[in-house]
């Protein structure tokens, strides 16, 4: 018995250690890895080369930035502004597609600190 527990916690723990290099979660006191985070919250829209510029099957005529480059304040702000819901731009047809809502559930549970590694990364990006 002591040998299948000591096993199956060995195997645990090689798992865990294997693993643990490529985990990143938001929350998590590890150091915010910007590329993590935008490989899973970012690229699908603005592509892993920041350069996207329109959502595949988005409705006709919404276009938005390339973020790739940006000053890394340039995108804390604006990231900031979509994470606590305030947007001072005429946003509005992009709005009505969802866009804001997607970028403020993209951003409402990352802390300021992943913010800005992304924002870093992003900067990157050039």
């Amino acid at each position: 018995m002591k040998k299948i527990i000591f096993s199956v916690l060995l195997a645990s723990v090689a798992l865990f250690a294997a693993d643990a290099a490529s985990v990143y979660k938001s929350g998590m006191l590890l150091p915010p890895k910007g590329d993590v985070i935008y490989d899973r919250k970012c690229a699908s829209c603005h592509g892993v080369d920041g350069k996207q510029t329109s959502f595949k099957g988005s409705a006709k005529g919404i276009v938005y930035s390339a973020i790739g480059g940006w000053e890394v304040s340039k995108l804390n702000y604006e990231l900031l502004r979509y994470k606590s819901g305030r947007v001072e731009k005429d946003y509005s047809q992009v709005n009505k597609t969802g866009y804001g809502a997607i970028m403020k559930s993209a951003t409402y549970d990352l802390s300021v600190l992943e913010l800005d590694a992304v924002a870093k990364y992003v900067n990157g990006l050039k």
